[in-house]
């Protein structure tokens, strides 16, 4: 019995640190339907996966969105990270792909549909990053879609996301 409450109480623990971590990232999408958890953000070396859910609350079904990575391309609209430590991703060093795309991209995700409460998994692969930083304090993504009027001038922000290291 005591075994069975102590393993009860280290899952509680564990879960309210996990909450606690996720009330930190603070995130924004500029639009109020449009909704994104981070799900894991990992390292292994100097590469760092951040996966994303990202969910459409609306009334309507989302077609053709799409986003850009570090290469970006409309009007500049490049997507990039900013570690704890000063050092800025863009480029080829930030990349993204879209729920079970073969590869990363540094150019875009490509054209992507987000039905209403349907998860989609976004991912973000950042290369470069030293085994000293602990956390991307910001990262700027940038997602097109007319109906929902999200373009170069309205990115999506993220900031302190912590990193998890083996």
């Amino acid at each position: 019995m005591k075994k069975i409450l102590l393993v009860l109480m280290a899952m509680f623990a564990f879960g309210f640190q996990n909450v606690n971590a996720q009330d930190g990232i603070k995130i924004v999408t500029n639009h109020p339907d449009f909704k994104i958890k981070v799900k894991r953000c990992a390292a292994s070396g100097k590469t760092v996966i951040i996966d994303f859910i990202l969910t459409n609350e609306g009334a309507n079904d989302v077609e053709n969105m799409f986003g850009c990575g570090g290469g970006g391309h409309h009007g500049g609209a490049n997507s990039e990270a900013y570690d704890d430590e000063g050092n800025i991703y863009k480029g080829g060093n930030l990349q993204v792909k879209v729920a079970n795309s073969d590869h990363y991209s540094s150019y875009s995700s490509g054209n992507f549909n987000i039905p209403v409460g349907v998860p989609m998994k976004y991912s973000v692969k950042i290369d470069g990053v030293p085994q000293s930083a602990e956390s991307i304090a910001r990262l700027k993504m940038f997602f097109f879609h007319d109906g929902w009027g999200l373009g170069w001038d309205k990115p999506v922000r993220i900031s302190n996301i912590p990193i998890s290291r083996n």
